[in-house]
């Protein structure tokens, strides 16, 4: 038997791409969602797991809505020259619903709009005091913002929306809600930063995965 010539050394497969093999292999909760990438907590509780979804899909249930509650406004408005009041008013609700349910999963997510020119410039430690100082910062203002929430709903509470005839209160409740979700979000973004810190992605390489690069 004639000895086999061993062929050209094979270049080592670039990190990214071992990544995108790995994910392949995971089941369908780990690998789903690549773009926005899964934590400790959520990959490790079922529950909390089962939150975020539900605040995924009610999410996109609204932005349907709202996509069907104008095209019925516009119908009835240029087509049958007989406009419903009410759908104006309640794809506002609607709307107002989406924004806060998907900030709330785009905070859970860790995926908000973030400037990393300071952290991209300084060592990975001063840029993990920087991350969890800005998660404070978000753990403040949700706080201040879900009293004052409150403090509007109870305000308003007793009346009622002039087309709909529904209370105020499901409006201005949106933003309870919204802020109360950011806040319990950003809590537990706060203790795996503390308590994981080796999670922490750098922040050239988490711009980048959000990117889809």
């Amino acid at each position: 038997m004639s000895a086999q010539t061993p062929g050209p050394a094979q270049p080592a497969e670039p990190e990214g791409a071992a990544g995108a093999a790995a994910s392949a292999d995971l089941p369908d909760d780990a690998a789903e969602d690549l773009s926005f990438r899964q934590d400790r907590l959520e990959q490790s509780s079922g529950i909390y797991r089962w939150i975020i979804r539900l605040e995924r899909s009610v999410a996109s249930v609204f932005l349907l809505g709202v996509f069907v509650l104008v095209l019925t406004q516009v119908v009835s408005r240029y087509v049958f020259s007989s406009p419903l009041s009410w759908t104006e008013e309640l794809a506002r609700i609607v709307m107002v619903w989406l924004t806060f349910l998907a900030a709330m999963f785009v905070s859970s997510r860790r995926a908000h709009i973030t400037g990393d020119l300071l952290a991209t410039a300084v060592t990975p430690r001063v840029s993990r005091a920087v991350g969890m100082f800005a998660e404070l910062v978000v753990i403040l203002t949700a706080a201040v913002m879900s009293i004052a929430g409150i403090a509007m709903v109870v305000l308003v509470s007793g009346v009622s929306l002039p087309a709909t005839s529904l209370p105020t209160t499901l409006l201005y409740g949106a933003a309870v809600v919204g802020f109360i979700g950011i806040f319990i979000h950003a809590i537990l973004a706060l203790y795996l930063q503390i308590r994981h810190p080796e999670d922490e992605l750098d922040p050239v390489m988490k711009a980048a995965e959000l990117e889809g690069i």
